[in-house]
């Protein structure tokens, strides 16, 4: 790697960003000018309608007691100040004693509010809740009757003979802030800081991130680019250093601009109240701001990462926006951290990409400074970005991914008489199938469920069916290679049989260490146990429950996915993406290591076989145990003889173990033969 010609490559990116007049007007023009306008200007807009609200006259009216209504607008005049608002009392004389003319000068807007005496001492109020000026009259004239009520209070006490401090306030109690005032602003600008730093460092990033990858395929200058005698990991580190660069400016800009805009308000307020006198040592943020500076430079190198391994897909830089939205939506939600209070910097959460960044800015502002967790989070983001920069630079030896069509090449929107006999789904469609499948079950599967209960359960299977097989059959796939239907051969079966008893035993090992440390999945698992005698016929039941999840998750992961996916990719890579896939699907963080080891056995051997059906049988046989189990837990611990002491002996668990890694291998070995017995 040659640094002279990093450098003049890292020119050459610098200056095509620069020259780009929208990239100079988002990195400076608008932290610089709209920032400020929008922070002052929304604090200045909203002052004024706050003070015209409290200057204008609210028109209510009351009918009640004589005296009531005197003593009413009396205390409208005098506790002024308290009530907010100037309220003008139109007397039910003026207007109407009857509940009718009330109404009728209520949605004229002739009084904005009217309070009327229903029976002794109780008395209702009416308004236009879809006027605010009629609910700030409410609310004034709720608060003069309170004033009133508390006064009546008072003077019932004084004529009981009765101490009204005494029984109105028994006991005083009041509170003291310990922490100095550099403490609480730190808390506060610890608090919000981090979303503003993230957001900044992605805007300024996803920009230029898309303009060096899908603006150049879009401008057609890549390929002149890859003619160069330069390597890819040189032309790479060139596009990554630039955009990072320009990504730390972007966000010192945003940062500075933001912040000033702040200052100046909070410093205006300050001179605007003479009486408080706060002092604070400013000086004491020096050292949270020096990390954070630093901090914004290594996750600049991240977002800069992230952001150019997602917008390498795209042919444009419309459909390179559209892959940066849902690479937005996650680096927001992780800025949310801050905000969570008992969510804290330690050695876990320092490794947790973009949550660590933002517990850390939370930490230096709240003076708690552990400098070793501090290097976690900057080695952290350093290795997360060389590593994505090592995915470039594969990304950008690949010529599929370089010049392919991208997530635009989803079958769906093409119509079926211009569709290929016998294709192949591509990557785009393996996204919308997923997605498809997903939103019905969360929607539409929920719905069922509720609504139905057990059968629901039936419907909520059997979309789980129809959409890949429905979305193959609009393609025109090649179902038989997409789905692998192939006649199993019978050491396969008993190979994929083996497999899946030692996954098993193994999934159950691993489920019984992690639930102590995820109680609400355990919990829920033992809920699902509900639906297993809802029908009443365990024949029908063992269908429902075993049979159609075997067979409809087996055509959505190991039949479309796999089979979309096994041209396109090596087999550890197809394996481990099927089997991570299939176990995020099951949404439940103790599921997604139980069934991820199921998963994998069921997707090693879908693969080795070539046949769908063995991974259905393997995926029946585990549904079905867990309904035996259910249906007759006697039968079964008899069957194991289970003797308690022995059963949690460390000697049963890794004889278990040993078992179970037997099982897997001898099973591994069958799948693998390829001339086997028919």
């Amino acid at each position: 790697m040659r640094t002279e010609t990093i450098r003049s490559l890292l020119k050459r990116e610098l200056l095509d960003i620069i020259r780009d007049k929208k990239t100079v007007a988002m990195m400076v023009v608008l932290p610089i000018l709209l920032y400020p306008l929008l922070i002052v200007g929304m604090a200045v807009l909203f002052s004024s309608i706050n003070q015209s609200q409290t200057e204008k006259e609210y028109k209510v009216s009351i009918t009640a007691d004589a005296k009531v209504e005197a003593e009413l607008i009396k205390l409208s005049k005098s506790e002024r100040d308290e009530i907010g608002y100037d309220l003008n009392f139109q007397l039910g004389s003026q207007i109407g004693e009857d509940e009718a003319a009330l109404k009728e000068a209520l949605e004229n807007k002739t009084i904005l509010a009217y309070a009327k005496e229903e029976s002794e001492g109780n008395y209702k109020i009416c308004y236009l809740s879809a006027s605010n000026d009629s609910v700030i009259a409410k609310n004034a004239l709720q608060k003069v009757f309170s004033i009133y009520e508390d006064g009546l209070r008072k003077e019932r006490l004084t004529e009981a003979g009765l101490d009204v401090n005494t029984i109105l306030e028994p006991i005083e109690v009041s509170g003291k802030d310990l922490s100095s005032a550099e403490e609480s602003m730190g808390n506060q600008i610890g608090s919000l800081l981090p979303f503003f730093i993230i957001t900044s460092v992605l805007l300024g990033a996803m920009y230029p991130a898309i303009d060096v990858t899908a603006g150049e395929k879009e401008r057609g200058t890549l390929e002149t680019l890859l003619t160069l005698p330069v390597t890819n990991l040189e032309l790479i580190l060139s596009k990554f250093l630039a955009v990072s660069l320009i990504s730390c400016v972007s966000a010192f800009l945003n940062i500075f601009s933001m912040g000033g805009a702040m200052v100046f308000l909070v410093s205006s307020s300050l001179m605007a109240s003479s009486d408080l006198n706060i002092n604070m040592d400013y000086a004491v943020f020096l050292p949270g701001i020096g990390f954070t500076l630093l901090v914004m430079v290594f996750f600049s190198l991240l977002v800069t990462a992230v952001c150019m391994s997602t917008c390498i897909f795209a042919r444009s830089f419309k459909e390179a926006n559209n892959y940066s939205t849902p690479v937005m939506l996650i680096f927001m939600f992780g800025s949310y951290a801050s905000l969570l209070p008992d969510l804290e910097l330690t050695q876990k959460t320092a490794a947790i990409p973009i949550v660590n960044v933002a517990l850390m800015i939370k930490s230096l502002f709240g003076f708690t400074n552990d400098y070793g967790l501090f290097a976690i989070v900057l080695f952290t983001n350093a290795a997360y970005s060389f590593l994505a920069v090592l995915l470039m630079s594969r990304l950008y030896n690949s010529e599929a991914v370089l010049f392919s069509e991208g997530f635009s090449s989803i079958r769906l929107f093409t119509r079926r008489s211009d569709m290929k006999e016998n294709q192949m789904p591509g990557g785009g469609d393996v996204i919308l199938v997923l997605a498809i499948t997903l939103l019905a079950m969360i929607y539409l599967g929920t719905f069922a469920v509720a609504k139905w209960g057990f059968w629901g359960v039936a419907v909520q299977q059997m979309m789980i069916l129809l959409v890949p097989l429905g979305y193959a059959w609009y393609i025109k796939a090649d179902k038989k290679r997409l789905f692998s239907v192939k006649r199993p051969k019978l050491l396969h079966v008993i190979g994929g049989l083996l497999m899946f008893v030692g996954a098993f035993v193994l999934a159950m090992i691993v489920g019984s260490l992690l639930a102590p440390y995820f109680p609400q999945s355990a919990e829920n698992l033992q809920d699902l146990s509900s639906f297993l005698d809802s029908s009443g016929s365990k024949v029908i039941t063992a269908i429902v429950i075993a049979l159609m999840p075997a067979m409809g998750e087996e055509l959505l992961f190991r039949g479309f996915l796999m089979g979309t996916l096994k041209p396109k990719a090596k087999p550890l890579v197809v394996i481990a993406t099927v089997a991570i896939l299939f176990a995020a699907y099951h949404m439940s963080i103790l599921r997604f290591f139980t069934v991820g080891i199921i998963g994998l056995s069921f997707t090693i051997a879908a693969y080795k076989s070539e046949s769908i059906f063995v991974s259905m049988l393997m995926h029946f046989c585990n549904n079905l145990t867990a309904c035996l189990v259910q249906w007759y837990p006697d039968s079964v611990l008899k069957l194991l003889n289970a003797d308690p002491d022995v059963a949690n002996s460390p000697m049963t668990g890794v004889a278990l173990l040993a078992g179970a890694m037997v099982s897997v291998i001898v099973g591994y070995l069958l799948l693998s033969r390829k001339k086997v017995l028919a």
